[in-house]
């Protein structure tokens, strides 16, 4: 039996989707599970035993009538489209397939009738099976809105057997170092830190009051972190990619800057602590035994998107940027 999964988006989205992958390879250890995948979540899928193939996508309509070219070889069983989008759904539509099945997410914004119209007329034309969500009206009902749990539900409801309890965590390893004499805090730079509850200082000073504690700390980047840190990045020791190669112990306080896939990694699976605004480090931490603390944004629907977007079944600290006691909390997380 062949399946492929389409899961063109984010890194975070991807994770949420392994153990999916997993479920669906215990339940049927002699299927093939091919994936289309995007740029930023390739690195997660090439490092995955349970998936044959990758077909990279990009957004570009000729590179999408080359997917298509390859997937029509292929002769897929079942393929599932998780991810929004046109071109996903084009993906599935001229794909061979036997049964096609689709994802489709109303707005969480709005509640509005004509919300993802065009998604639902294709997927009640062109699919055996489309699962569509009311991500409002589940919430308010308090009926499960997780990503992977709506996955699960759609391949039950496309009849191929599943395993529900399947784990992920040997099938994909990351690398783990040893290089800090003290216990090890991550912190990620992304700009969702900065906003009208929590500014720059605010975090200098959280830094200052971490430093107390017996541990060592490392602030890792992202493209935005040079546009709302910059007096952090003026205080503190830069480290690059190239130099991180090399380093032999970490001390206090340093920045690791736009470190690769697996150096970011290793350096998240080596932590004991990671401290995260809600985005893709969050869920690389989910794989890891680190203990997590997740930071979540108070003006985009905290609850529904902690709902919806929670570590898969890892335990772990939630936190809201409007929390006027963020600082306190955060240092008693390490505590």
């Amino acid at each position: 039996m062949k399946i492929c999964l389409v899961r063109n988006d984010k890194m975070g989205d991807m994770v949420l989707t392994l153990p999916v992958v997993q479920g669906i390879k215990q339940a049927n250890q002699d299927c093939k599970i091919d994936i289309v995948c995007s740029k930023k979540n390739q690195k997660i899928c090439k490092n995955y035993k349970s998936i044959k193939k990758i077909f990279l996508f990009q957004n570009k309509f000729y590179q999408v009538l080359k997917i298509i070219s390859k997937l029509r070889n292929e002769d897929y069983d079942y393929i599932f489209t998780f991810s929004p989008g046109i071109f996903s759904i084009l993906i599935s539509i001229f794909s061979k397939s036997k049964i096609k099945s689709l994802l489709i997410f109303k707005s969480r914004y709005r509640n509005n009738y004509m919300s993802k119209f065009f998604d639902r007329i294709l997927g009640k034309i062109f699919f055996t099976h489309c699962l569509i969500i009311d991500r409002q009206l589940r919430y308010s009902k308090k009926i499960p809105i997780h990503q992977t749990e709506l996955m699960m539900e759609l391949v039950t409801k496309s009849g191929l057997s599943y395993n529900n309890t399947a784990e992920i965590k040997n099938e994909l390893e990351f690398n783990k170092i040893e290089i800090s004499s003290k216990k090890l805090c991550l912190i990620h730079l992304s700009s969702k830190w900065i906003n009208k509850y929590f500014s720059e200082e605010n975090f200098i000073n959280l830094l200052d009051n971490l430093k107390n504690l017996k541990i060592n700390i490392v602030m890792t980047t992202d493209r935005s972190s040079k546009n709302v840190f910059y007096e952090i990045f003026k205080k503190y020791e830069i480290i690059t990619n190239e130099e991180f190669e090399n380093l032999k112990s970490i001390n206090n306080v340093l920045i690791l800057d736009q470190l690769n896939f697996d150096n970011w990694t290793s350096i998240i699976n080596s932590s004991t602590y990671v401290i995260t605004p809600e985005c893709g480090c969050t869920h690389i931490a989910s794989l890891s035994e680190t203990k997590l603390c997740v930071i979540y944004d108070s003006d985009n629907l905290p609850g529904m998107i902690a709902e919806e977007y929670a570590p898969w079944k890892k335990k772990y600290t939630k936190l809201f940027s409007n929390n006027q006691n963020l600082e306190k909390e955060l240092i008693s997380f390490i505590d």
